[in-house]
């Protein structure tokens, strides 16, 4: 029998440790179910935390606004906007987000400006404000070294003192000017304040001339060349709107030029300028230059004012500088030409009939700077154009945009002046007035 009991034994031995298996697996189930439900409320619980922050409404405070308003969905103060600001405060919104702003008046602004943050009197923030539009007679006041707007306003010649002759951005309101243009000069009234007159005879001038020119260089003799409203009128109208651009213009060249016409050209008609001739490849265009002007009024520089009614430069002016002769093309001109026609370029002007003008160089710009362009090849490629005439718009480029707008062709004349402003820098930019164009 102690073997039965032994075979007994040891088949009781697998069943038992197969209950305990059994008993194991029914704790391990249990402990599986409870850590899936202790895991279930975790989440539950952080999606509940979650909830309740995403959907909690923000609090947000903008200081001296009494209504603070934020858009569906936001979830930063950096959107709340103010829809009230306490007196003297207007809402307005920086890089930050809403605050509300000091409201200041600047003089002569048209409308009322807000200061930026944290400032809390006029003076903390005179420096940072800037007017965005002035009231009528006046203009916005620029920074006389880079021609950038100081935010300021400042008077503008009125019609009366242009007239006269007061140089832009020189008038005050009590119809005094502090420059004048080239041909008239500063006189003292005997009562009230000083003015320009008009020179009685003719006279030296200094200013600037300017010419579009490819990369190859010449000088400026036997040509025309423009005022600086004069310049960018040709290129609107006859450059950028090829691509590549017409005969390959690259820059924009500026001249220092000295001009003294002879004094039967003043006597003519009282004018500092004399008439204007084409010039194509170094020859004068006009039939009989010789004997219709040259050899009757000597080698004038003349001058021709552009239809600012029509196209929207105002001060567009071309000049001509004829030089030694002026006759024949560039490839035909003979030493008896140039003997018998000496021209007016000289080194130091006096009014004689071959001695009426002289140029320096005075800097360039790029034109692609002015446009904006980096790669002027690619640019084209790409099938773009600076401005194209049918819709009045450029393809890849907005600078020349809206061609008969007069307060955007004025803005274009000003870029191009500040970029030679902050190519070759000085004191006062606007130093070097334009005359008046009264050639005949």
């Amino acid at each position: 029998m102690p073997l039965m009991a032994d075979i007994e034994g040891s088949a009781r031995e697998p069943l038992a440790a197969a209950e305990e298996a059994r008993t194991a697996a029914r704790k391990c189930s249990r402990c599986r179910l409870l850590g899936a439900v202790v895991a279930l409320l975790v989440v539950a619980s952080g999606v509940g935390v979650g909830i309740y922050f995403a959907t909690r409404p923000l609090e947000c405070e903008i200081a001296l606004c009494s209504q603070v308003i934020l858009p569906d969905g936001a979830r930063s103060c950096t959107e709340a906007r103010c829809g009230s600001c306490q007196e003297k405060y207007t809402a307005s919104v920086d890089s930050k987000g809403g605050f509300c702003g000091l409201t200041c008046g600047l003089p002569h602004c048209a409308e009322r400006v807000v200061a930026v943050r944290g400032a809390d009197n006029f003076n903390d923030a005179t420096a940072k404000l800037r007017c965005g539009e002035c009231e009528q007679g006046w203009e916005f006041e620029l920074d006389r070294k880079t021609l950038e707007p100081t935010g300021n306003c400042s008077f503008s010649c009125s019609a009366a003192q242009q007239q006269a002759g007061c140089a832009p951005r020189s008038c005050s309101e009590d119809g005094s000017c502090s420059r004048c243009r080239p041909g008239f000069r500063q006189a003292a009234a005997l009562q009230g304040p000083s003015s320009c007159t008009k020179e009685t005879a003719a006279a030296s001038m200094n200013f600037y001339m300017y010419r579009a020119q490819s990369d190859v260089s010449y000088p400026p003799e036997n040509c025309d060349l423009a005022s600086a409203a004069g310049v960018m009128w040709y290129l609107h109208n006859e450059v950028v709107i090829l691509c590549p651009r017409h005969y390959d213009i690259t820059r924009i060249l500026r001249y220092n030029v000295t001009v003294f016409n002879p004094a039967s050209v003043f006597a003519l008609r009282g004018g500092q300028f004399g008439h204007f001739v084409q010039f194509d490849y170094g020859q004068c265009t006009v039939p009989d230059c010789k004997a219709n002007w040259w050899d009757k009024y000597g080698y004038m520089v003349g001058c021709q004012q552009q239809d600012s009614t029509m196209w929207k430069y105002d001060e567009s002016y071309w000049y001509s500088l004829p030089g030694r002769c002026p006759s024949q093309k560039w490839n035909d001109k003979t030493a008896e030409c140039i003997a018998q026609e000496a021209g007016g370029n000289c080194s130091s002007p006096d009014g004689t009939s071959t001695c009426t003008w002289h140029v320096e160089p005075a800097g360039e710009v790029s034109v692609d700077d002015l446009s904006g362009i980096k790669d002027l090849a690619a640019f084209c490629a790409a099938g773009n154009v600076e401005y194209d005439v049918k819709t009045d718009r450029g393809r890849g480029c907005s600078f020349w945009d809206d061609k008969l707008n007069a307060t955007r062709n004025k803005e274009r004349v000003m870029a191009m002046q500040r970029l030679f402003a902050k190519n070759y820098p000085t004191e006062d930019a606007l130093a070097v007035p334009a005359p008046m164009c009264d050639g005949f």
